[in-house]
């Protein structure tokens, strides 16, 4: 009998055999170069944002971070990234393609310290140390085997009653989310990057799809006339979309060694679902494997939680009543942003407006009021 997870193709085809060291290889070095791109992008938007940020409470000029062709920029290493991690996924199973992305998390930190001044600590690099170990299991410990779905195959798959109520509960948690954010103006980390993990789960699942039928189509066995193909494409293009979308909106309102991290955290569980239930990775693997496997991602996670705690926002004023759940999550995790609160923390990055009392202000304006960037109002 013939294993069940070896690489499968058309009958009319050839059978690949299993999935190889050197096909790992190669599909760890694009990721990790992918990754690399990914954060370096990610902290080339986040450098707009604080230039704009500066810019408005300097001149009180607004200034749309789309308009900086350094955004663009950003903007461009982003696909780049992204293309890689794309073509890992032809090479390497998506449950080792997604927790590789620690990669990101550490190149993000020295990049954030050099570029964007922010602080470096000891925990910073016992966090790192645990990330290069959890990744280092990862990739010992990953699926040996891989089944590369046809169209027919894929339609099948689509099909499964597992991952029917897979995405059931993952629409209804998108709708949650977004109800969260647009209705009640939730404007937290946690919102932003989970609603980012739910459209990943669709963008990993399209990736793969997409990357398995084209590497089948490169070998001589034509995929292009199955129509999942291009719905899985349309389904990658909007979702991915959508995530740059949230991302900067997160990438905006908090620091960039909050947002990478947590994002990687919620995109590798997301990642690792997705191929558990629709691709089947984990079928044929060893208690040991399994084990090791989950014990890798479980020291990348806490890696990240090292790297980030203490990290978030300046702590709320005492007169205003702390989450219920703060008793549970940490700080950065619950970090809000309110956005009524723009206009006043450009004046308290102003010293001199701050500092300033009425009657050190000319005659003209002493009876007249000022807004938070010290502009007269009749």
């Amino acid at each position: 009998m013939s294993d069940p997870n070896s690489t499968v193709f058309p009958t009319e085809g050839p059978t690949e055999p299993p999935l190889t060291y050197q096909n790992v290889l190669i599909g760890c070095l694009l990721c990790i170069g992918g990754n690399l791109l990914i954060s370096v992008s990610l902290n080339v938007q986040k450098y707009t944002h604080m230039k704009n940020e500066e810019r408005i409470s300097q001149e009180n000029e607004s200034f749309h971070y789309t308009k900086d062709p350094l955004w663009w920029i950003g903007i461009i290493l982003m696909v780049f990234g992204e293309i890689g991690n794309f073509s890992a996924y032809g090479y390497a199973p998506a449950s080792l393609v997604a927790p590789l992305g620690t990669t990101t998390v550490i190149a993000n930190m020295f990049i954030a310290v050099v570029f964007l001044k922010e602080k470096l600590r000891p925990q910073d690099l016992f966090g790192c140390a645990l990330s290069i170990v959890g990744a280092f299991l990862l990739v010992n410990f990953s699926p040996k085997h891989e089944k590369v779905l046809t169209g027919p195959e894929i339609n099948e798959a689509l099909k499964q009653i597992a991952f029917l109520v897979y995405i059931i509960i993952e629409f209804l948690a998108l709708i949650v989310l977004l109800v969260l954010l647009y209705k009640f103006q939730i404007d937290s980390v946690l919102v932003f990057l989970l609603i980012c993990a739910m459209l990943a789960s669709f963008t990993v699942i399209s990736a793969k799809g997409v990357s398995g039928l084209i590497h089948i189509t490169f070998m001589g066995y034509s995929q292009f006339d199955q129509p999942v193909l291009y719905v899985m494409v349309v389904i990658l293009v909007v979702t991915a979309i959508l995530q740059v979308k949230y991302l900067n909106s997160a990438m905006k309102l908090f620091e960039a060694t909050v947002v990478v991290p947590t994002y990687f955290a919620f995109f590798t569980i997301s990642a690792i679902l997705s191929g558990i239930v629709f691709y089947r990775e984990f079928w044929g693997m060893n208690g040991l494997d399994i084990f090791m496997f989950m014990f890798g991602c479980t020291l990348c996670f806490i890696g990240v939680f090292f790297i980030t705690s203490g990290k978030g926002p300046p702590p709320s004023p005492s007169n205003e009543p702390k989450p219920k759940l703060a008793a549970i999550l940490p700080d950065w995790l619950l970090s809000t942003y309110s956005r009524s609160t723009v206009q006043p923390r450009s004046q308290e990055r102003n010293p001199i407006l701050k500092d300033q009392s009425p009657s050190e202000e000319s005659p003209a304006k002493e009876e007249m009021p000022t807004d938070g960037y010290g502009a007269v109002h009749p």
